[in-house]
């Protein structure tokens, strides 16, 4: 049985944010970054914060999610046990059906019942190091008289870049662990309105801390959206801007004809006044080039 997997590799352009913070050390607010081997400092969003970010924007679009317990335990309603319980929660739960889920019962002696998630994540990583910026806000604490000064690091006019993987076949699935067989449960209907929201969700990415005062703008500006045979994140390490703001496209190329064995098409999509080499890239990937929007929109056809 061959296989579909729909890969986004994309670029986006950050202002002054705060997207995901670290741990904060008295009064200040620290960036979560990581450092390469020149010394350099390189803010990054977790793939759990991204994840994270997507489930919140589909929910915003109209997907109804798993309400969680005081103890952090989701709320699954689902009748039964092992596979029929199974299915119940994937008919029932379609954010557990696209981001996964374990299910434990203490006591119990049988298996937890776990589902790896069809959606990969990597970390969107900057593209270029960490200037060292900083903003400052005040807090106050219940009862104090003015506040404390706390000093929040950001990462300013930047672009950071990200991949995310989506196993197509999954989606509204079950796998067998042993023998990777793929059993359907759900209906090519209600498959259809999952990627839609999962896809309008990556279209219209919306999340980052310290919103209040730092709000920014997460949405992909640039993307290569490809259908694979195989789930190989093959844009995780050419894509890059240089210092004149232009995507580099030789890498890009490179990949799409060193990958060509496993890729079935590929679609380019570019909003317009990010990069300075806009015209370039046209001109190389001609008809293959299109908006942001209607590149991702190409994964709704793949099932």
């Amino acid at each position: 049985m061959s296989r579909t997997f729909a890969n986004i590799g994309y670029i986006t352009k950050v202002n002054i944010d705060n997207l995901n913070s670290s741990e904060n050390p008295g009064n200040m607010v620290v960036l979560k970054k990581v450092q390469d081997n020149k010394g350099d400092y390189y803010p990054y969003v977790s793939g759990q914060a991204l994840r994270y970010y997507l489930k919140e924007t589909m929910n915003q679009l109209g997907m109804k999610l798993t309400k969680l317990d005081n103890k952090g335990e989701y709320i699954i309603e689902a009748k039964g046990k092992d596979k029929g319980r199974y299915k119940d929660i994937l008919e029932n739960h379609p954010d557990l059906d696209l981001l996964g889920f374990m299910e434990a019962v203490k006591g119990s002696g049988s298996m937890a019942l776990r589902r790896w998630s069809p959606v990969k994540v990597s970390p969107l990583v900057s593209i270029f190091p960490w200037n060292g910026n900083s903003d400052l806000l005040t807090r106050k604490k219940e009862g104090q008289e003015g506040g404390d000064l706390v000093k929040v690091e950001i990462n300013t006019f930047n672009f950071m870049k990200g991949t995310i993987v989506i196993d197509m076949d999954v989606i509204g699935s079950i796998v067998d662990e042993l023998s990777y067989e793929i059993e359907p449960v759900i209906d090519p209907d209600e498959r259809r309105v999952r990627v839609e929201y999962l896809v309008n969700a990556i279209k219209s990415i919306d999340g980052g801390a310290k919103k209040a005062r730092l709000l920014d703008d997460l949405t992909p500006k640039f993307v290569v959206v490809t259908r694979q045979k195989a789930g190989t994140p093959i844009f995780l390490n050419s894509l890059s801007v240089n210092e004149d703001g232009g995507v580099n496209i030789d890498p890009i190329k490179e990949i799409l004809e060193e990958f060509g064995e496993i890729i079935d098409e590929y679609y380019i999509g570019i909003r317009s006044g990010i990069f300075t080499n806009e015209e370039e890239i046209k001109g190389e990937f001609k008809e293959n080039v299109t908006s942001v929007n209607k590149a991702l929109d190409m994964i709704k056809g793949w099932l």
